[in-house]
């Protein structure tokens, strides 16, 4: 996905307490550290899924090619309003009370609207499309425990960052091979992720899986 505005300027879901209680260590970090910790691994772990983690209200701007528009975040709950935009930023026409004649919400999960019927009443495509809309994750589904124990498990690595320990390596990249006094172990080949490319970052990418949508595929 494009990197779109995160909405969010501090934890909605960690705190200390689901830290410490899915296995994170506080150690000596202070305040500050955990809540930037906490931070990064929502902000980190939205755009890995490509939604937010709670339902939320954001406006977006999106250029208009094909009649289906992917908006940025997935897992949409409403939209209440889009306006087509011609190339000189001129609105060319305001919808609301969608889904309508005009607009049809194509798919839920995936966060895909339908101007097809709006491009045939103007009679050409707009340049963009300016949405407001309401997407993000239900709140049962953002607080169960593979959630927040993905959110622990990067959190706990960046926590390990700023300390200066805990990692496997320094920056956390995962290692494949290692030989020590004539010891050598070769692991299986780990993913690139949004988390890192470690073993614990392979770990909370997975714990997310079922919630990753294949938004651009059967467009």
């Amino acid at each position: 996905m494009k990197y779109a505005v995160y909405p969010f300027t501090s934890p909605i879901l960690l705190t200390d307490a689901v830290f410490i209680a899915y296995g994170g260590h506080t150690g000596t970090s202070t305040s500050a550290q955990r809540q930037a910790a906490y931070f990064i691994a929502e902000k980190t772990a939205s755009y890995d899924i490509e939604t937010l983690l709670i339902p939320q209200t954001v406006t977006g701007t999106f250029m208009v090619s094909t009649p289906r528009i992917v908006l940025d975040w997935a897992y949409l709950n409403s939209a209440s309003q889009v306006k087509l935009i011609a190339s000189d930023d001129t609105v060319i026409s305001t919808l609301t009370s969608i889904p309508s004649a005009e607009v049809a919400i194509w798919d839920y999960e995936r966060s895909i609207l339908d101007i097809r019927n709006a491009i045939l009443s103007l009679g050409y495509y707009p340049y963009s499309a300016e949405v407001v809309y309401n997407a993000g994750l239900p709140t049962g589904t953002s607080m169960m425990p593979d959630m927040y124990l993905a959110l622990t498990t990067y959190a706990d690595i960046i926590l390990n960052e700023i300390s200066g320990y805990g990692n496997e390596a320094p920056g956390d990249i995962g290692v494949q091979r290692f030989t020590n006094q004539g010891y050598a172990e070769e692991r299986v080949a780990l993913l690139r992720t949004s988390f890192g490319t470690s073993p614990r970052a392979n770990f909370a990418r997975h714990l997310l899986n079922q919630l990753r949508k294949t938004r651009y595929v059967g467009l």
